[in-house]
């Protein structure tokens, strides 16, 4: 009887420790990363394990809209047990906000068992500012006034006299205008016309008292 007891109790221990190791690779997926700055540069790091061996597990990873895995050319990412990939270089001038997406193959959701994986990685802050742009100084050309000639009076404008006005206001006399005669030649002529006029009168009152 203890037998039979001690059987039983072995085949249920026994089917017990089988459905636990059928069960513990589907409860085990982990699904870990981060995201974070180096440098001037974003470096994201996803690390998957635990999975099913099987590749048929997928995954996908997402900067943004902008797909980083499956790559360019490729429609899925699968993998198996593990997979482990780490981007670097991203863009540190900006935010970043990285999702990944897993998906188990073996989950089934019937019997409570959903190992789908949905990850969201940040960096919430630029890892560096972007430089100034340049601005193109504009070169100010200043034209010069264009020079005006000075007005030249017609011909038949007559210019202001520049003779300078007399003391007490009156105008001056204008000089005498020159005759070519020294005025010494014509004070002797003068006083010979005299002396002549006075000569003459004496003769004429001698003559008479004669």
């Amino acid at each position: 009887m203890a037998r039979r007891v001690l059987g039983a109790f072995a085949v249920t221990a026994t089917a017990g420790l089988v459905m636990l190791a059928m069960a513990t690779p589907a409860s085990a997926h982990t699904a870990t990363g981060y995201a974070k700055c180096d440098g001037k540069d974003v470096v994201l790091h996803v690390d998957l394990t635990q999975f099913a061996p099987e590749k048929r597990n997928t995954v996908v990873v997402k900067d943004g809209d902008t797909v980083l895995i499956p790559e360019k050319g490729k429609e899925t990412e699968k993998f198996g047990a593990t997979w482990t990939k780490t981007f670097k270089g991203l863009d540190g001038t900006v935010a970043h906000k990285f999702t990944v997406d897993v998906k188990a193959y073996d989950t089934n959701k019937a019997k409570g068992q959903d190992f789908d994986k949905f990850k969201t990685y940040t960096v919430d802050q630029p890892c560096v500012q972007k430089p100034p742009t340049k601005t193109e100084e504009t070169t100010t050309t200043t034209t010069p006034p264009a020079t005006t000639a000075p007005e030249v009076p017609s011909s038949s404008e007559v210019p202001p006299s520049t003779t300078p006005a007399a003391p007490g206001g009156s105008a001056p006399e204008p000089p005498l205008a020159a005759t070519g005669a020294s005025p010494t030649w014509l004070l002797l002529s003068g006083l010979g016309l005299v002396g002549a006029g006075a000569g003459t009168l004496l003769f004429l009152r001698r003559r008479r008292s004669a």
